[in-house]
């Protein structure tokens, strides 16, 4: 029985989700397909086309099609707590709130979600059936996407984003396949937001770039002024172990420069720095703070939880998620067994939640779903030879080509590689990577001026053999999806200047034979080589654009860029 999760039409991330019973067959990301980074506030159309065309089904063979926003909820009860909310604060935002809420309660009136969706689908010959549509709880299905793709029985289950519907933060327990809500924290204590606040302040763009305030954030040091500034903003109770966050910085008051913080951030920060602007020492310090701040109330909130309900298994989804560094810190806690973190946190994740929630009702039994995250499309040969005839460029085909590619990785040369079902999430993880020698002490400059084009004081992150993986970090935590910072060991910083950031932790892949046997081969000829089987992966893109999804944005990629070797299936371009 197949049973169809899509989210889209508000927020970055629009995907689709296919199940069959509880098997996942497909999940696609929208921005792969229209080639817009994030894809924001799309319907996933693309998406849903791709899943139909990979089960070689219609639209109509599907049992239902679960959408991960509770958009009846939302517009009748949002427009009632907002006003709750803003009546208890006297401010003038100019109309700005007002406007903003009014788009998002069109864009998500499920009538218009519904209505868009059918007009749209139509013109791929496919028929929606309204009857057969559901809304979702956003973060029961944040919840279900990361419990359900976990091997545990019992867990806690912590969803953290900007928000869903009137929720932030959700805590859940989960028992023997069931999920149960403990607590929201609601607007507007928003984490997402808090962190958000300060992306853009700091010249980023939130919902896209909060991964440039935390790779920033290392440059800096804690310092005690920032903390208390920070706590007019995001006030921690640690005694209580809570949070609440004032609305006036961030909602109610006028704002001159930016649409996710008021003016009253200006007067306790300055003036925010402006796009390619220098950073300097004081944004470096901020943005430590900003992130040591989440780091601090996140960890505390879970071991409180593990401590009150003795259950010492957690798992982690939303887009704060997505914060590989916040992630490592949690898994030091001592009180935790194993941490699980959905490699797709950000929304596209709720796709996948609520086909699951809609497995469950229906008496399936969905568990350890993702034994990997390569749930994308894959091309033919007979496609990507097209493809390459189409560009003109010189080939040759070589199916056994592990022994060239190493070599050329030990000498230096930067290597794409397109191979299999591509990765679901915001990590490449070997079937859409781009490959360099970690022991090559400026490979980082070279790969983030004349391949990546992206700011100089960004590290790459390491893929290792999972064989390998306990001798450089000294332990084999989960380390599948490059979502979670894990310390390596002191005598390896200085071999892996490139992969290392500056605080000595990493951002790792251990890589399986068993899930990724053609990637896993490729690090064990490079590891012959060279005496270390690891290698520097990155996604196969640009700044600002989505990993490749084809053989030709491969090739375009591949022809714009100082990417040396091009592996594409079984073919081979060298420049």
């Amino acid at each position: 029985m197949f049973i169809l999760g899509i989210f889209g039409g508000q927020g970055p991330n629009p995907s689709a989700a296919l199940l069959n019973g509880d098997k996942l067959v497909a999940l696609g990301e929208e921005e792969r397909f229209c080639r817009i980074k994030n894809a924001p506030s799309m319907l996933p159309i693309n998406s849903i086309m791709y899943c139909l065309k990979r089960a070689q089904i219609n639209l109509d063979e599907v049992h239902s099609i679960n959408f991960g926003w509770d958009c009846p909820h939302y517009i009748e009860y949002q427009p009632k707590f907002l006003n709750e909310i803003h009546a208890q604060f006297d401010f003038d935002d100019q109309g700005y709130n007002k406007l903003h809420e009014k788009k998002l309660l069109t864009n998500l009136h499920p009538k218009m979600i519904v209505d868009s969706l059918k007009f749209s689908l139509a013109k791929f010959g496919q028929k929606l059936d309204p009857n057969k549509f559901f809304f979702h709880n956003h973060h029961e299905c944040h919840a279900a996407s990361t419990f359900y793709a976990s091997n545990f029985n019992k867990a806690l289950i912590f969803t953290i984003d900007g928000s869903g519907e009137e929720n932030c933060t959700g805590e859940w327990i989960a028992k023997n396949g069931e999920m149960k809500p403990y607590k929201f924290h609601t607007l507007p204590n928003t984490l997402g937001g808090y962190y958000g606040t300060f992306t853009e302040f700091l010249g980023f763009k939130s919902d896209s770039e909060e991964g440039k305030l935390m790779g920033l954030a290392p440059y800096g040091k804690y310092s005690d002024y920032f903390q208390k500034k920070l706590s007019n903003i995001l006030y921690y109770n640690d005694k209580e172990n809570s949070y609440i966050i004032n609305p006036k910085y961030r909602y109610f008051e006028k704002r001159t420069y930016n649409s996710k913080f008021t003016d009253l951030v200006i007067d306790l920060f300055g003036k925010p720095r402006l796009v390619g602007e220098e950073i300097t020492e004081y944004h470096k310090n901020l943005a430590f703070n900003v992130q040591f701040l989440l780091e601090k109330i996140v960890s505390n909130l879970i071991r409180d939880r593990i401590k009150k309900f003795n259950i010492k298994n957690v798992c982690l989804a939303g887009g704060v998620a997505m914060n590989c560094k916040m992630n490592g810190v949690i898994s030091e806690i001592k009180e935790l067994k194993s941490l699980y973190v959905q490699p797709a946190s950000s929304d596209n994740g709720t796709a996948l939640g609520a086909a699951l929630i809609a497995s469950k009702k229906l008496n399936y039994k969905p568990s350890n779903i993702m034994k990997h995250a390569y749930f994308g499309n894959e091309y033919k040969d007979d496609q990507i030879l097209e493809a390459i005839l189409e560009s003109k460029l010189k080939f040759e085909k070589n199916v056994n080509f592990f022994n060239k590619i190493a070599r050329y990785l030990y000498q230096g040369k930067i290597i794409a590689l397109f191979q299999g079902r591509s990765e679901i999430g915001a990590r490449s993880l070997g079937n859409r990577s781009i490959l360099a020698n970690p022991l090559i002490p400026d490979i980082k400059n070279k790969l983030n001026l004349e391949v990546k084009h992206r700011e100089a004081w960004r590290p790459f992150c390491p893929s290792f053999t999972s064989e390998s993986f306990k001798f450089y970090f000294g332990h084999n935590k989960p380390a599948d999806y490059m979502i979670i910072a894990y310390y390596i060991k002191k005598k390896f910083i200085s071999l892996f200047p490139s992969a290392v950031h500056i605080d000595g932790s990493v951002r790792p892949q251990s890589v399986k034979k068993e899930t990724n046997a053609l990637f896993h081969s490729l690090i064990e000829e490079f590891g012959k080589l060279s005496g270390h089987p690891v290698l520097i992966n990155t996604s196969f893109n640009i700044q600002g654009e989505p990993i490749v999804e084809t053989p030709r944005d491969a090739l375009r990629c591949f022809g714009g860029t100082g990417i040396d070797v091009l592996v594409i299936g079984n073919y081979i371009l060298e420049k």
